[in-house]
Order: structure tokens, then sequence, then C-alpha cells
């Protein structure tokens, strides 16, 4: 289930799909978060409302992540993905004080942060800032050595894919480079984020849905030379449309048809009139 500062419409959605009353988690969502300028589309029916999760990273003091929030190292040394409010890439975070945080490592490693569970939806937004300076090429703007990527489970979590294998799209910020086949990157020859951002960059990705019990999870790689300042991660937002508990849908008036006309009478045939021949005068 969604953890972590759950927003939700606490009405059923009008009509026309727009929730009604303050709770509207579009409003909400938009409100603090300046990466948030696009509303939500307006859910389709009369029995589905917007509901959404939010994360700042600032309920809790560095380096501890919030409840439900997943860091492993499949490979390379600690530390963990943290939560962090000082250090490079500057500035530490897009809401302060704090943002999620990893190393970039001279070293092949691969650090995955996996976000909660989340209930299933459809017509899912996820945004969120990042700010990274990974190893990239110098001379070959195209090239990563190491990076970051998002991926996405339909399974509670026991497998992963890129974003895009399972339908996703970048509607801003998508990935930049492609990470180098010959460093043994644990990500090589993906597409992924590399290089100097330059600060926080504001991502916005959509899903067609989400399945029970699906999560996301950031994921960093590095080669086996060369290190870079980090990954940081802040200001995390999903919205997407749920059903409402105990709503029936209204049924539909059954359109009146229209009446038949009635079946017309083909016409009588009209009887050839016979020829009579006019007798001729006698000579």
């Amino acid at each position: 289930m969604i953890a972590s500062c759950l927003i939700s419409s606490a009405h059923a959605t009008a009509g026309d799909g727009s929730a009604d009353g303050e709770d509207d988690a579009s409003s909400r969502v938009n409100g603090p978060f300046p990466c948030f300028t696009p509303r939500p589309t307006p859910c389709p029916n009369f029995c589905s409302q917007l509901a959404g999760l939010a994360q700042s990273f600032d309920s809790v003091a560095p380096p501890t992540l919030p409840p439900d929030w997943l860091a492993t190292n499949v490979l390379g040394p600690p530390p963990l993905w943290v939560t962090s409010d000082s250090g490079l890439p500057m500035p530490p975070a897009d809401t302060p004080p704090n943002a999620a945080f990893v190393d970039d490592p001279g070293v092949v490693s691969d650090k995955r942060l996996d976000s909660p569970h989340f209930v299933s939806g459809t017509g899912v937004l996820l945004f969120f800032e990042h700010n990274f300076n990974l190893e990239a090429s110098d001379g070959d703007p195209n090239v990563g050595f190491d990076g970051g990527v998002l991926e996405m489970s339909f399974d509670g979590g026991n497998t992963f894919q890129d974003i895009l294998a399972v339908g996703g799209s970048f509607s801003l910020g998508g990935y930049n480079r492609t990470i180098s086949t010959d460093r043994g990157s644990p990500i090589a020859g993906r597409q992924a984020w590399s290089g100097n951002s330059g600060g926080f960059i504001c991502t916005i990705v959509t899903l067609p849905f989400f399945p029970p019990g699906g999560r996301f999870r950031w994921r960093m790689a590095s080669d086996n030379s060369g290190s870079g300042e980090g990954w940081r991660v802040d200001t995390i937002a999903v919205t997407l449309c749920v059903p409402v508990p105990g709503c029936s849908p209204t049924p539909q008036p059954r359109p009146t048809p229209a009446p038949r006309p009635a079946a017309s009478v083909p016409p009588s045939p009209h009887a050839t009139p016979a020829f009579t021949p006019v007798p001729r005068p006698s000579p």
C-alpha cells in the first residue's frame, strides 16, 4: 500500500472526472512543488478519483530513509542510498533540508532505491527533481560511464524493468546519454542519466496504468574506472486515478428506439394495354 504522505481525494469525482472539494490531489500536489506545473488529467468516470504519494524526504533525520523506502547495494561498497542534507553535488536538496542521495564510486557498483508499494490505478503521472554529477565522456556528449536509470516492478518488487520497457514515456527530463559497454557497468548499453545536470532538473513520466503492488526504483550503476559526485533525488510525487470505494456507476438511460416506418405496399403492376388495329377504309 501507499506509505509516505498519502494524498487523495476525499470525495467521489464529479461527472467530468474532476474532484469535488479542496481535497483534489492535483491541486495539493501542484501547490508546493515547482516541478509539477502540468495538472494531472481528470479521472475519466464517475467512480474514479485522483490519489497520490508525495515524498520530499524531509520528515526524517539523515541518513535515515522514510518508512517503506528500501535501499540495497547489489554490487560495490557502502554507502547505500541515504537521506542527505549536505555535500556534493550542490545544492543538496530541491525542497530543503533533505534529499535522497547515493555516491558514485570509482569501482563497479549497483545501488538501488525502491519506493513503497502502490495501489493499482490508471492515468499515472510521476514527477521528481534530481541533481546528478556522474562520470561521463568528455569527448562524446552522448556517452556516459556511470549513470542512473528509473525502473518499475509489476510483481511487488521481485523483478524490475526500465520505465521505457514497461510502456512509460518521458514528458520532460528524460535520459540524456547511453552507458558505455567497455567498462563493466551493470547497465552497459542502456540509456541513462549521466554527466552533470548542473543542479536540480525536473523529470515527468507518464504511464497508462499501475499494477497492484507496483513500485518504482531509482538505480545508480558505476563502472571500473573514474568516479563522480553522485545523484540526488527529491520532491517525488505520483498521481493516479483509483476506484471510489462502494461506488456504482450511474446507469445510463437506454435510448428510445425510433419507430419503424410502415412497410410500403408495392404498386400494382399495370397491365399492358392490348393493341387494337384500326380497320382500313375500303378503296
